[in-house]
């Protein structure tokens, strides 16, 4: 990495080849990155961050010209912050914007998204900026200061000086914290409001099938697996062999049939192949994060009605319990070392309070939908975003719900926003080929490279035919190139 950045500075004329050499030579001697020795011996930030984010695909931040309004450090302890190197630098469009030295670190992103329950926009920083940053922000917080701004900052009004990836010219301002003006039409030629609209359904893929076999997913009426012997069945996932025997043990004395699993993957497809009366989720899983699993399985037209307990002995004092309730669909969390006893009564209780629980889709969401798609080709965009959260706020783990909802607010500019609701509607079915390339094409346009080409990619699996993908092919191609 540190050499191809240093190329990329010595083209763009902000470095020679000696200054790279000598920078890599006091690096290695003081453990620092290429960049932050760069940045002592006088390259400007703005470069490095231009640079940075060329190199990683993700838009970079110059801290240095950046003014944060303090309250958004609230959702991250500092202890956090500066052990995981992450500054929170903006709350735009319903998302934590957070600069980072590592920004393709998915453990510390899982867990940030978790503990904050917010979707999460990723820029990379310099690394000996964002300590400093860090320090000088947390501690004017402490003073009860309501913005921090960094020594380049030009005014007091929050925002953030980005560079995209690509961007050879000086960073880019954007404002960070003012929400954009409901556009109530858009004009086209004529006057008129054109907006896109697809009538077709959403596929519904279980999570087990991979999405090239979409077409022949059939959701189907939803029906637990029989057990013979009358016994519940408990899905015990983790990955350390002892805490899954342990478990097995307690919960088959108890009279529960157990099945286990010890990663992600696995997890998710016996939990579609069983439909099992709980899942026991460990939180810090291989393959697939725990919170995404529990996130999946509570998306699956199978699973969406099977209860969750997570377990964990890292996630500590930071609202867990209820973040893996309201961002991740479970019903309790529990801490490890947990006694046998406590476990076992939060078992019964979640048990018996979901016992109840329908297994039909919510009633209700057909009606708000189809109200959506008529308000969306009147043009009259704040009411269909208005329809489309009450669909949500009806039955959340509706992802046709999501994808309007997200082209609704694409088509009002609210970015962010409208980024978030993509993501969601593609978490919730994996090979929805529209909301894929959607999310993708937003991505690139603001800066977020690595993760378009992911999107691409994905795109690529799910498509139905040879001219779709040529076409995605071309799209990804120009985008690695």
């Amino acid at each position: 990495m540190a050499a191809k950045t240093g190329e990329l500075l010595v083209q763009r004329g902000f470095a020679t080849p000696q200054m790279i050499a000598q920078a890599l030579e006091e690096g290695r001697a003081r453990g620092e990155r290429l960049c932050s020795r760069l940045l002592e011996m006088g390259v400007p930030e703005s470069a490095l961050a231009s640079a940075l984010a060329e190199k990683m695909g993700v838009p970079g931040v110059d801290l240095s010209a950046t003014v944060i309004p303090l309250e958004v450090l609230d959702l991250v302890p500092r202890m956090v912050a500066e052990s995981d190197l992450i500054l929170p630098v903006s709350y735009d469009g319903g998302r934590l914007h957070i600069a980072m030295a590592a920004p393709n670190n998915e453990h510390i992103v899982a867990e940030v998204r978790f503990v904050t329950g917010r979707e999460v926009s990723l820029y990379v920083a310099v690394g000996r900026s964002i300590r400093r940053a860090i320090a000088a922000a947390y501690d004017a917080r402490a003073r009860g200061q309501k913005s921090w701004k960094g020594a380049a900052a030009r005014g007091d009004a929050p925002f953030l000086a980005v560079a995209l990836p690509a961007m050879e010219e000086e960073v880019v301002e954007v404002e960070a914290m003012e929400e954009a003006e409901p556009v109530e039409a858009i004009e086209v030629g004529t006057g008129e409001v054109e907006i896109p609209i697809d009538d077709e359904p959403m596929q519904l893929v279980p999570l087990s099938v991979d999405p090239r076999e979409a077409a022949l997913a059939d959701e189907g009426e939803v029906v637990a697996t029989v057990r013979a012997d009358g016994r519940r069945v408990v899905l015990v996932v983790d990955d350390e062999k002892e805490i899954r025997l342990l478990v097995q043990k307690t919960l088959e004395a108890r009279g529960f049939a157990v099945e286990v699993a010890e990663d992600g993957a696995e997890a998710l497809a016996k939990a579609e192949a069983l439909v099992p009366d709980l899942v026991l989720l460990d939180a810090m899983l291989p393959k697939v994060h725990g919170f995404e699993a529990c996130r999946r399985l509570k998306s699956g037209p199978r699973t969406r009605h099977v209860p969750v307990i997570m377990m964990t002995a890292i996630y500590r004092g930071w609202r867990f319990a209820q973040d893996a309730r309201e961002t991740y669909g479970a019903e309790d969390y529990v801490e490890k070392p947990f006694r046998r006893d406590d476990f076992l009564r939060r078992i019964d209780a979640v048990l018996e309070s979901t016992a109840s629980r329908a297994k039909a889709a919510p009633t209700g969401v057909e009606a708000h939908l189809a109200t959506s798609k008529e308000l969306l080709v009147a043009g009259r965009l704040p009411e269909a975003v208005a329809s489309l959260e009450k669909a949500i706020s009806v039955d959340p783990w509706s992802a046709e719900a999501h994808y309007q909802l997200a082209r609704a607010l694409r088509a009002q500019k609210d970015d962010f926003r409208a980024m978030t609701a993509f993501e969601r509607a593609t978490e919730l079915r994996p090979a929805h080929l529209q909301s894929l390339r959607a999310l993708a094409a937003l991505y690139e346009e603001k800066g977020f490279r690595r993760k378009a080409a992911e999107t691409l990619e994905r795109a690529l699996v799910a498509a139905a035919d040879d001219a779709t993908r040529g076409a995605i092919k071309k799209d990804l191609l120009g985008l690695l190139g």
